[in-house]
């Protein structure tokens, strides 16, 4: 049975053709078993999985924290999907995430 937990943390977003901003967040990730993490991190041939991967395969929502950002500053259509195309964006993410993955 998968577990779902939270954690706040701040995510670069594009706001111009080639300009960043970091937002804050509260991710929503799905749990797994902490003795699994190990074989979660690689593939069945040993070669390590990306970010990119490992981030689209936990995160299941980013929810806006009330109050820290107004409404005309985060672009108005923005999906996990567009968020995990920039790499630093999904290191952030798995690196949360494991810090934050209960170890029960």
């Amino acid at each position: 049975m998968s577990t779902t937990f939270f954690c706040n943390l701040s995510v670069p977003i594009l706001v111009s053709e080639d300009r960043y901003k970091y937002f804050p967040f509260v991710a929503v990730f799905r749990g797994i078993p902490f003795d699994q993490v190990d074989a979660w991190v690689m593939h069945p041939d040993g070669r390590p999985r990306s970010d990119r991967e490992l981030a689209a395969e936990v995160l299941l929502e980013l929810r806006r924290q009330p109050g820290e950002t107004s409404e005309g500053e985060l672009p108005a259509a923005f999906e996990v999907s567009d968020i995990l195309q920039l790499d630093r964006a999904a290191a952030i993410i798995v690196a949360t995430f494991l810090a934050a993955l209960p170890r029960v």
